[in-house]
């Protein structure tokens, strides 16, 4: 590939060997036989540059790996690989358990290819198991890609991360705070008072204990700690369920929700990748060729994908609201199309064909305001059945009172529609009630109007008809003997409707949309209705809503007007807003006008500030911020208006706790975390994550991780000490829910420094010599004019730079920087050195040529490549 000819002009030579040397190296692994001509090297020295090791296909050090594994680009997990030298080129060798993480289908392979897999002692390379694959190894990133014809592989749906890759984490325990002081002067009169939310867990494997409170204090009653949940928790991966002992509430997805204690088995959707959960119609159709899939809705691409020929089923669509039907078009290899509607109309109760969802709840009633609570046992399940229909069930319990529900959802082109059928039976001392009630439901996008009716539900109840709250209650009176009160004293609903609908006006006209219920009692001349009517638009920059909010009930009518504004007064990062917000009822006229906005490098300051004025012609003010520091999070906050003045002050954030210390946040609520650990990194900042920067000990905390997702965490090494190096600066990690994980980026510590060497003769050392260090490790390569640069971990040191064959000398010199120069004030340090010749018998041992290549290239993160 390289002429042999030689060009006179020094610098000519350095930038062609450098040019054709980096183009080398990054097609070394297409070509068989690469070899550089020495010729293009200034050898000063009199001494041929060994360039061997350049020679032919860059290669890996035969062994085993455990790098992440990609295939055709998305993340499949990661699993133990094997390289081999086969025929002298190196090879990732085919494995059993290599074909089933990468859903490769059997029918692939011959009974002779499974024969030969099972053979251990042999090396198969991948790219020879399946034709038209390859595999490439990047060992900077430890990162395996897989290239498989989609034809050869079983589907998987879209975001799935295998459980194989789910992170536990560590063992440790955490503590969320957010509390605050509140003092108000009115006249003569002092109120004080402080309020204080506690959430706290423990870690313990896949085992996890939690915990919530909170602590309430006042000058007046003194302090109350007040429980509100404690439960121990886990995964039961095996069901895709999650196991709960304790304090909960139930979902209420089918029966009303209420607070237990005791034992909940349950499906955990979020253990479906995001392409699976909630609703989303299956896309069946067939393909005469290779074909392209396109699905549409409301006019835009939500999915593409090609198929082979035959039928097809796409079953991974993301969920997208109340939906809207699908548009699909294939489009065959010659270019013919065709095209085909699916319905999608989307309601709580649908599930997508073939999935279930089940919930298990055996324990005692919480937070009811009577001296007994019952004990209570529930059971639901739903199954999607097909595109159109979806059931479910349940059964709900008390010693004295039973509940069983049995319905459907439909998925039509008309729109949702979930019907169901609810009794209950009551059966305590001389009182017996039993009852029905009627549930139905409707949500459907009307896409020629831009019309959507999010939820329409319509109930009726007999009137012996008690649901859960109901019971409660009349037991209670029942055991007590109260006389005063008796069942017709209940409120029990009669019907009730409701809904919710929206319409989108042309493009610069907003949106109008109309919310509101009614409802009426057995027993009792009584109505409540409310609705709400609004308005949305912009104009230019400024955002405006408009909305009428009316409450009807027996004792008369309130109607509420309000109208909003947002104003940003530039478009910087930093941009500060105006907002105004005036109401108008019976009362009179009140508004509220205010000034809001971020601040600091890192948006890690808030603020805002408000004047407002009653119906009453009282005006009052408000001025509040935040900080958001490394640690806590500080707050504070003064009002003042007519006869008061009032202030506050508060601090949130976490503790964690762990084997390695202790670890603080400012971010408070957290569940899902990362420990980052990066050794003298502190100063380095998380990227997403205002307010993340490493402490001291190079630690902190990233909040708010996705469980069950493939969570990217990566630093900013801006801030970072200049003898502090970041050997990767991205990881990735997807944790299960409430883990506490650990993401440990290795660094590097030393001064780096810009030597330029030369031989005692004057002339310059060769370019592409390698430099090793005392302990031979290669720290770099000799760059044009005899410059090295490098990161010395020890202020003394001797340094080797070789080249030439190995029985040939090289030279070497010392470095001293005890006083070159403060390290907080240099980037780096810039020497000028001699390097003397040495005997045979100094001649170094030194290491791997990896690091000069890198090096020769100008980056020392460079990717190795591994293709077969």
């Amino acid at each position: 590939m390289l002429s042999s000819e030689k060009f006179t002009l020094s610098k000519i030579k350095i930038l062609t060997s450098a040019a054709f040397a980096f183009l080398s190296l990054q097609q070394s692994y297409a070509l068989a036989e690469i070899k550089f001509n020495p010729d293009f090297i200034n050898n000063t020295t009199g001494q041929s540059v060994d360039v061997s090791r350049f020679y032919g296909e860059y290669k890996v050090q035969p062994g085993e790996y455990t790098p992440d594994i990609y295939l055709n680009g998305k993340l499949i997990g990661r699993n133990r690989i094997v390289v081999s030298d086969v025929g002298g080129r190196s090879a990732v060798c085919g494995s059993l358990s290599l074909i089933e993480l990468s859903r490769i289908k059997l029918t692939t392979f011959s009974e002779e290819d499974i024969a030969r897999l099972k053979n251990l002692s042999q090396c198969i390379p991948f790219s020879q198991l399946v034709s038209n694959s390859s595999a490439e190894l990047n060992l900077s990133t430890m990162r395996l890609n897989l290239s498989v014809p989609q034809a050869h592989i079983n589907q998987q749906a879209r975001g799935y991360v295998p459980p194989s890759m789910w992170s536990y984490g560590e063992n440790g325990l955490f503590a969320n705070y957010n509390t605050n002081y509140f003092e108000q002067h009115n006249g003569k009169q002092t109120t004080q008072s402080f309020y204080g939310d506690f959430r706290s867990g423990i870690n313990l494997g896949p085992w996890l204990l939690r915990h919530s409170g909170a602590l309430r204090w006042n000058d007046t009653n003194g302090s109350h700690y007040n429980v509100f949940s404690t439960n121990i928790q886990r995964d039961i991966v095996p069901l895709s369920s999650r196991l709960l002992l304790g304090d909960a509430n139930t979902s209420g997805e089918i029966f009303d929700t209420f607070s237990f204690r005791g034992l909940q088995l349950a499906t955990a959707d979020q253990m479906l990748p995001d392409s699976l959960r909630g609703y989303a119609p299956v896309v069946r159709g067939i393909a005469k060729s290779n074909a392209r899939v396109t699905i549409r809705q409301r006019d835009k691409i939500i999915h593409e994908t090609t198929v082979p020929p035959g039928e097809f089923s796409i079953n991974d669509l993301y969920p997208t609201g109340y939906g809207g039907d699908l548009e699909v078009t294939v489009t065959e290899s010659d270019g013919t199309q065709s095209s085909f509607s699916v319905p999608y109309a989307s309601l709580a109760q649908l599930l997508r064909p073939g999935q279930h969802n089940y919930n298990l709840v055996i324990g005692q009633l919480r937070n009811f305001t009577i001296a007994s609570q019952p004990y209570i046992a529930q059971a639901t399940y739903k199954q999607g059945i097909n595109n159109l229909i979806t059931a479910y069930t349940g059964i709900t319990g008390t010693e004295h009172w039973s509940s069983a529900v049995a319905g459907s959802a439909l998925g039509t082109s008309m729109g949702a529609f979930a019907l169901d059928v609810t009794g209950t039976r009551f059966n305590y001392k001389n009182e017996t009630h039993n009852g029905a009630s009627l549930r139905a439901s409707y949500s459907k996008f009307l896409a020629a109007t831009g019309s959507s009716v999010s939820l329409a539900t319509y109930r009726f109840s007999s009137s012996g008809y008690l649901d859960l709250y109901n019971t409660v209650y009349l037991q209670n009176k029942l055991e007590r003997n109260d006389k005063s009160w008796s069942f017709n004293d209940m409120n029990r609903p009669k019907s009730r409707v409701s809904l919710t609908l929206s319409q989108n006006l042309s493009e610069d006209w907003g949106q109008l949309y109309i919310s509101g219920y009614r409802e009426n009692y057995w027993n009792k001349d009584k109505t409540n209705t409310q609705y709400q009517l609004g308005y949305n638009n912009h104009y230019n920059s400024i955002s405006y809503g408009l909305s009428v909010n009316k409450n009807i009930t027996n004792s008369g009518s309130e109607t509420q007007y309000l109208l909003n504004f947002t104003l940003p007064l530039s478009s910087g990062k930093h941009a500060s807003s105006v907002n105004n917000y005036t109401t108008f009822d019976k009362n009179g006229l009140s508004t509220q006008l205010g000034l809001s906005g971020l601040a600091g490098e890192r948006d890690q300051f808030n603020y805002n500030a408000t004047a407002g004025r009653d119906y009453n012609n009282n005006y009052s003010g408000n001025i509040s911020g935040s900080t958001l520091l490394p640690q806590t999070t500080l707050n504070g906050s003064y009002s003042s208006g007519k006869n008061y003045y009032a202030f506050s002050g508060g601090a949130s954030g976490s503790i964690v706790g762990y084997s390695d210390g202790i670890v603080l946040s400012p971010y408070s609520n957290l569940n899902t975390i990362a420990i980052v650990s990066a050794k003298d990194a502190g100063g380095a900042s998380v990227e997403g994550y205002t307010g993340v920067v490493l402490d001291s000990r190079g630690q902190a905390i990233v909040p708010y991780l996705n469980p069950y997702r493939i969570n990217r965490v990566s630093l900013n090494p801006k801030g970072l000490p200049y003898d502090v190096e970041l050997q990767s600066t991205s990881q990735q990690i997807a944790p299960h829910q409430g883990a506490i994980v650990k993401i440990t980026y290795p660094t590097q510590r030393g001064r780096m420094v810009l030597i330029r060497a030369s031989l005692p003769d004057g002339d310059t050392l060769p370019f592409g010599a390698s430099v090793t260090n005392e302990s031979g490790d290669d720290i770099g390569v000799v760059a044009q004019g005899g410059q090295i640069y490098v990161r010395l971990a020890e202020d003394k040191q001797r340094l080797t730079v070789h080249w030439g064959a190995k029985d040939i000398p090289g030279c070497s010199f010392d470095v001293s920087l005890e006083g070159s120069g403060a390290r907080s004030q240099q980037s780096f340090d810039r020497l000028s050195r001699v390097c003397q010749p040495l005997s045979h018998d100094t001649i170094p041992q030194t290491s791997t040529a990896i690091t000069a290549v890198a090096g020769l290239i100008g980056s020392k993160n460079t990717a190795t490549l591994l293709r077969d």
